[in-house]
């Protein structure tokens, strides 16, 4: 494939981790965006473009509701609409998949259960249990795949969205919407990463953690950590295959 995968970064925390480290050891050409910095914001691509194989939108600390804050957002939502109207596949993780709620005529917003931190439980919807990626995750890891959560926000989603994904506190995991696969998780995430975003917090807003056991949770997510790498990459082989199959047919 000559065109380019294109990653959209939020913010220089949240990495996109394996996502580079998937499409490298694929040789898969990829082009990073790192919309908050503001020397691209004069560059960035036309709406309309068809230049991209895919599109890769990340997680990020921003709320989809605080477009007036952070201005480049509002690009991104008119972005990714086009994108979706040219059918161009795209990957919403977290942020992306609220972002991309915002779009379809859902709405991003603080979530009403509380702070989502670490290795969670999923229940698949029966859509999900249908789904060609969702369907492969749960049964080929017992229906326990390794995803770390870290998020305050959620979003509500319009009806023709379809729900494959809850997480056991009640909080949507994942949904498609035409062109777009979008899970609330971070399937690129490490614990390396995860431990990062947990002490950055600590350090800023310690209150995010008072209903959590972060310590617990913490020591968790280390013990998991091989089987968290096969979630990883039985994920980004699954969604990659997909649509591969998706632009063949």
């Amino acid at each position: 494939m000559s065109k380019k995968v294109l990653i959209i970064q939020h913010s220089l925390v949240v990495r996109p981790a394996y996502v580079t480290e998937f499409f490298t050891e694929h040789n898969i050409p990829f082009e990073i965006l790192p919309i908050f910095d503001s020397n691209i914001q004069s560059k960035l691509p036309d709406n309309n473009t068809n230049n991209y194989s895919v599109i890769v939108s990340l997680g990020g600390p921003q709320g989809t509701y605080e477009d007036d804050i952070y201005p480049y957002l509002k690009w991104e939502k008119s972005f990714l609409a086009a994108q979706l109207t040219l059918n161009t596949p795209i990957l919403g993780l977290c942020l992306g998949a609220q972002l991309i709620a915002d779009v379809i005529g859902g709405h991003g917003h603080i979530g009403e259960y509380g702070q989502e931190a670490g290795y969670v439980q999923y229940e698949l919807t029966t859509e999900g249990k249908h789904d060609p990626i969702m369907s492969k995750l749960f049964e080929e890891q017992q229906n326990k795949p390794l995803f770390i959560m870290h998020h305050k926000d959620s979003f509500d989603l319009p009806s023709n969205a379809s729900i494959l994904a809850y997480t056991t506190n009640n909080y949507i995991a994942a949904y498609r919407s035409g062109s777009a696969f979008c899970v609330q998780f971070h399937p690129e995430a490490s614990f390396t990463e995860f431990n990062e975003w947990v002490q950055r917090t600590r350090n800023n807003r310690p209150e995010v953690y008072k209903n959590l056991n972060i310590d617990e949770i913490l020591h968790q997510a280390q013990a998991c950590e091989i089987q968290a790498d096969k979630s990883r990459r039985l994920f980004f082989e699954t969604w990659w295959n997909s649509i591969q199959q998706q632009l063949t047919q």
